[in-house]
């Protein structure tokens, strides 16, 4: 089973008032820790969309085992980075048999959480394993094959939950218990930190 990781960190991050994909975190950055965790786990190889501060953000990541993808049209929104990631993925030398689509501000979801969507997945429990969020369900989350077209024609706003939402028929959840945290604002940022390096969260 190939399944490759789609690490979206194109956004402006304007909730956060600064590029949080090079805040610190565990030694490393926030992004640089979401790809350390997606290459720790299952996938056979992980790509990330850059967009805003693309050139700043890629010369922090030399060296990095992860493939860059640009997005140039990364302001219209997070349907563009998908599209994109997907588009790239597939003009690449791997034809994957899934995607992984995850986010560089979840650091909490580890590559054991990772390779709990990739179980699931393997066992044909749907099409989309997605993440629980009370009644909400969204990234990360596996896509099979069969929704690449799908992925790429997302544009604007409209990101993976909208695709999920018109295929919960085939798709199955996965609660994550407390690792199921966002990191949006300065103040959420500085709350759960202390947290990542006591990996208590």
């Amino acid at each position: 089973m190939n399944i490759v990781a789609l690490i979206l960190a194109a956004g402006n991050s304007s909730r956060m008032g600064e590029a949080k994909q090079l805040l610190p975190w565990a030694q490393d950055t926030l992004l640089g820790n979401a790809i350390r965790m997606a290459a720790r786990s299952q996938v056979k190889k992980v790509y990330v969309v850059l967009g805003a501060e693309a050139k700043r953000i890629k010369a922090s990541l030399q060296g990095s085992e992860a493939e860059m993808i640009i997005n140039q049209n990364w302001s219209r929104g997070m349907g563009t980075s998908i599209s994109c990631g997907v588009t790239g993925i597939l003009n690449s030398e791997i034809e994957p048999n899934a995607i992984l689509v995850m986010l560089a501000d979840q650091p909490f979801l580890d590559e054991d959480y990772l390779n709990l969507l990739m179980k699931h997945f393997k066992a044909n429990d749907g099409r989309i394993i997605a993440t629980k969020y009370g009644s909400k369900i969204g990234v990360p989350a596996i896509f099979d094959k069969s929704l690449y077209t799908a992925l790429m024609d997302l544009d604007g706003v409209e990101g993976a939950n909208v695709l999920i939402a018109h295929n919960k028929q085939v798709c199955f959840g996965v609660d994550p218990g407390k690792k199921a945290l966002d990191l949006d604002t300065q103040e959420e940022y500085t709350n759960f930190k202390t947290s990542n390096f006591k990996n208590t969260p």
